[in-house]
Order: structure tokens, then sequence, then C-alpha cells
């Protein structure tokens, strides 16, 4: 049972900001990003780390109680008064086994 401890995955997402730009309208950005994640993130209600689809549930709680900024780098504007950004969705895009 050892073996399954302490697996580490990279998780490889994508983080759409929407927003409206007084002078150009509604848009949305999108920013791809990854990180390595295991079984030592503080996550409530975590499923065990043993397959790709676990750690994709996993990653989602996580990020579901952390603010944008922690996660990815937001676009340039992101604090501007003439851009409002409503919400970011995140949609992973691949999990990868590192160890």
């Amino acid at each position: 049972m050892n073996e399954l401890k302490n697996k580490s995955w990279k998780v490889r997402f994508e983080v759409t900001f929407y927003g409206n730009d007084s002078k150009k309208g509604n848009f949305r950005e999108i920013k791809e990003d990854s990180i390595s994640f295991n079984e030592n993130f503080d996550i409530k209600n975590k499923v065990p780390f043993d397959n790709p689809e676990n750690v994709e549930i996993n990653f989602l709680l996580w990020v579901d109680k952390l603010p944008i900024e922690e996660l990815t780098k937001v676009p340039h504007d992101y604090y501007s008064n003439d851009v409002k950004y409503d919400e970011e969705s995140i949609e992973v895009l691949e999990v990868i086994k590192l160890s």
C-alpha cells in the first residue's frame, strides 16, 4: 500500500477569463498553465490520488477555494478600472502521473 502514497501528478489546465472592456465590449482571455499536484495539498473531501480522474476531481476541489491570482498569472488589465472581469472558468486539459 505504500506505493500509493505521495504520488505526484502534473495537471495541465486552462483558465478562461470573461470580461467587459468599456471600449471594446465583451471578451474572453484564455491562459494555459500547469502545476505539480499531490495528496499533500489541503483539500477538503478529497478522493484517493490513484487515477487521473480522481486527481482532476481533487484539483477542481482545491482550486474552488483558491483566489485565481494564486493559480495562474492574471491578464495585464485584470485590475484596470476600464475593464471588468466577471468570472473565470477552469478546465483540466491533461493529467500526467509523475511518480
